[in-house]
C-alpha cells in the first residue's frame, strides 16, 4: 500500500470528478498531524496513515507538498519509515521523502521550522489542505497547531476529496476486506444465528445487550475466529440486536436492555481485520404473516437491483433513485418507511457519510469500490398480530460488496444465505408438531425432519414451508 504516496499529484490527471477534487487541488500542500490515542474509533488522519503505510503511529506530523514530502515522529517509527523512504526509488511519480526525527530539546521547534518551511515554498504557499474535523490531545500536535496558526494559512477541509481517492481498493486491500467479510459471516452465522435460534427453541429470555455482549466475546473466540490472530480482529461496532416493536435501522443505534421478543428480530454485526471493515445485516422473521414475507422478499429484490447497478460510471443518487421509484411503484404507503440511504463506501472506516447511496450523493462509483449496500423498512404494521409487541416490525438487510467492472453487477463478499426459507423459523407447541408429522411424514424433505429433531420439536427452520 506505500504505493498510495504519490494519491496527491495524481489528482491532477484525473479526468472525471471535478467537483469532488475540488478542494484537494486547490491546495498548496497538505498536513497531516497524529496526536495521542483519542476516543475516536474513525477518523481521516489514522485511515490515511494506515492506508500508506499499514499502521497507525501515534505523535506524526506529515507534510506533502508539491516537490517533496516531510514526516516528523519518533527515532523508532522513523527506522520503520525508512523501508518507505528506500523504497520509493521504484515510484517515479513520488517525490523525494524527507524524514525528520524528533529532538525535545527545543520542543522540536528547528523541526516546526523545516515544516512550516516547506509549505510556504510548495505552490502558492497560502492553501493548506487538512482535516478539520480531526483533533488529537498532547503537548505535540497542540505545539504544531500553534506554530501553524501563527502562519495565518488558508486551510481547505479535503475530507471528501481523500476519501474518494482511498474508495477505490488495490488487490491488497480487496483481500483483506474479503477475508474482514469472511470473518463477519462466521460470526453471524455460526455465533449470533445459532444462539438466537437457541434462545428461541428453549424459550428462554435473554435480553438484547447481553445478546451484543456475547457477540464481543464470540469475535475473540478461536471457535467462530478461525485461521487468524484475533489480536488483529475487532468489532467496528457494538453488535445491534432489535426485536419487540422498536427498531432504529441506523449503525449509531444500540441494543436495548429489553428481553428478545419472538417475532421479527433485526441483526447488524460488523468486524474489522487488519484495520478494514466489513458488515452484514440480517432479519429473522419468527412466525411471519404472509404480508411480512411479501415486503421481505419486496426488500431482496431491491438490494438486486442495487447491485446491478453498482458498476462503474453509475451515480450513486441515481441508484437511491431507481431503488426509491420500485418502492413507489409496489406500495406509495412504504416511501416513508424506507432508509434514507441504501448504504455507503467502507474501507479503514466503517462509513464513509460522504459516499452514500442517497438523494444527493453525485459521486461516480468505480471498480474496486467496496460498499455496505443496507437497506430496509421501519414502521410497518403488523395487521395480524398476536401481541402487542409484534404490532409494529422493521425489516432490514445489508452486505458487503464489491463492485468489479461494467459487465457484472457487484459481487457479495458477505455469504450468508438471506432468502425467506433461511431467515423465516416456524415455532409450533408440541401437539401441533405431532399432528402434522403424522399428516406429512412422507412428503416431508429428510433435512426437515433432521431439523426438527435437533430443534427439540419447538422450532424449526423449514424451508419447505417457505417457498
Amino acid at each position: 500500500m506505500e504505493g498510495n504516496l504519490n494519491f496527491v499529484f495524481l489528482v491532477d490527471d484525473n479526468g472525471h470528478d471535478e467537483e469532488l477534487y475540488e478542494n484537494l487541488v486547490k491546495c498548496d500542500a497538505i498536513m497531516v498531524a497524529i496526536g495521542q490515542e483519542n476516543e475516536v474509533l474513525y477518523c481521516k488522519s489514522t485511515a490515511i496513515q494506515t492506508w500508506l503505510f499499514g499502521y497507525e503511529m501515534t505523535d506524526v506530523i506529515m507534510v506533502f507538498c508539491k516537490h517533496n514530502i516531510l514526516i516528523l515522529a519518533s527515532k523508532k517509527k522513523i527506522d520503520f519509515l525508512k523501508t518507505i523512504e528506500s523504497g520509493k526509488e521504484n515510484e517515479e511519480s513520488v517525490p523525494p521523502v524527507t524524514l525528520l526525527v524528533r529532538d525535545k530539546t527545543d520542543k522540536d521547534g528547528a523541526n516546526f521550522d523545516k515544516l512550516l518551511m516547506a509549505i510556504e515554498n510548495s505552490g502558492g504557499g497560502k492553501c493548506l489542505g487538512s482535516f478539520i474535523k480531526d483533533k488529537f490531545p498532547g503537548e505535540f500536535t497542540v505545539e504544531w497547531q500553534k506554530r501553524l496558526d501563527g502562519k495565518k494559512f488558508q486551510i481547505i477541509d479535503i475530507s471528501i476529496p481523500i476519501a474518494y481517492i482511498m474508495a477505490t481498493k488495490d488487490d491488497q486491500e480487496i483481500n483483506l476486506m474479503t477475508k474482514s467479510a469472511m470473518l463477519t459471516c462466521e460470526l453471524y452465522t455460526k455465533y449470533l444465528k445459532e444462539e438466537l435460534t437457541r434462545i428461541i427453541d428453549e424459550d428462554r429470555k435473554v435480553r438484547h445487550i447481553k445478546l451484543t455482549e456475547g457477540v464481543e466475546q464470540a469475535s475473540q473466540n478461536k471457535k467462530y475466529i478461525k485461521n487468524v490472530d484475533t489480536t488483529q480482529v475487532e468489532l467496528c461496532y457494538p453488535a445491534i440486536i432489535q426485536s419487540g416493536g422498536q427498531y432504529n435501522l441506523k449503525f449509531s443505534a444500540t441494543s436495548d436492555k429489553n428481553n428478545l421478543h419472538f417475532g421479527t428480530i433485526t441483526c447488524s454485526v460488523g468486524l474489522r481485520y487488519r484495520q478494514y471493515c466489513s458488515n452484514i445485516v440480517r432479519t429473522l422473521l419468527v412466525n411471519p404473516t404472509e404480508e411480512q414475507k411479501k415486503h421481505y422478499e419486496f426488500l431482496l429484490s431491491i438490494q438486486d437491483a442495487i447491485l446491478e447497478r453498482l458498476r462503474p460510471g453509475a451515480i450513486l443518487s441515481d441508484i437511491y433513485q431507481m431503488a426509491a421509484d420500485m418502492v413507489t411503484k409496489y406500495d406509495r404507503k412504504l416511501v416513508e418507511k424506507f432508509t434514507r440511504n441504501c448504504g455507503f463506501i467502507m474501507g479503514i472506516e466503517f462509513r464513509e457519510s460522504s459516499l452514500q447511496i442517497a438523494p444527493k450523493s453525485t459521486a461516480i462509483v468505480k471498480r474496486g469500490m467496496i460498499f455496505n449496500v443496507s437497506l430496509g423498512l421501519s414502521n410497518l404494521e403488523n395487521r395480524e398480530a398476536q401481541d402487542e409487541q409484534s404490532k409494529i416490525y422493521a425489516l432490514f438487510i445489508g452486505d458487503t460488496v464489491l463492485v468489479k467492472d461494467d459487465k457484472q453487477p457487484a459481487q457479495i463478499l458477505t455469504q450468508s444465505k438471506k432468502k425467506l426459507k433461511n431467515i423465516a423459523i416456524i415455532i409450533r407447541d408440541d401437539d401441533e408438531d405431532e399432528e402434522e408429522e403424522q399428516e406429512q411424514d412422507d412428503k416431508m424433505d429428510d433435512v426437515v425432519k433432521d431439523a426438527l429433531q435437533s430443534r427439540g420439536r419447538r422450532t424449526a427452520v423449514i424451508d419447505t414451508k417457505l417457498r
